[in-house]
């Protein structure tokens, strides 16, 4: 996306470089954070916080190496740490728990997969939502899930599953509904 002329000014810590670095990828790292935060106002806080600590660790940066993955993984961290302090994140352990949950109704106006499945992952409980993200989107293993978020490798495919089970119901009572 950017240069490495300008990823050099950035890295040397060049006003002008950052505010090109901010530039390209605040879009896409802020989309990142509403998809982990579901609040725009937490996910501009965090997006804030990140590239705070982006500027600061920006001399640590290899500039042999993908500046917009090293954004992504400090975005994704940054988020995962204000989850962790700020929200009530429950992991799912109990099976009737779990059906409580199951059977919830997806309403959109928009009918399109796309959408559908966006809401359904906005309905998803916070510690399904947060594995099933760091799995399915980010490519995660379950032991860096685990590593990342205190919690056992087992706990971290149990929540991915039982996400996967309730984002198929949601989208087959969708079917129904619409």
């Amino acid at each position: 996306m950017i240069g490495i002329k300008i990823i050099e000014k950035f890295v040397q810590g060049d006003r002008v470089g950052f505010d090109l670095v901010y530039k390209a990828y605040s879009s896409g790292m802020y989309s990142i954070c509403l998809r982990y935060l579901r609040c725009d106002d937490d996910a501009k806080e965090v997006l804030q916080e990140t590239f705070i600590k982006i500027y600061e660790a920006r001399e640590s940066f290899d500039t042999s190496r993908s500046i917009g993955a090293w954004i992504k993984t400090i975005t994704i961290r940054t988020a995962l740490n204000y989850i962790k302090k700020n929200y009530k994140m429950v992991l799912i352990e109990d099976e009737t728990q779990f059906d409580a949950f199951s059977n919830p109704v997806v309403e959109e106006e928009s009918n399109s997969m796309k959408d559908i499945l966006k809401k359904a992952l906005e309905n998803l409980p916070d510690g399904y939502r947060v594995v099933f993200q760091l799995f399915a989107i980010e490519n995660l293993t379950h032991k860096e899930i685990a590593d990342y978020l205190g919690i056992k490798e087992g706990t971290s495919k149990s929540q991915y599953s039982k996400a996967k089970s309730m984002i198929k119901r949601m989208i087959e009572n969708q079917k129904v509904t619409s």
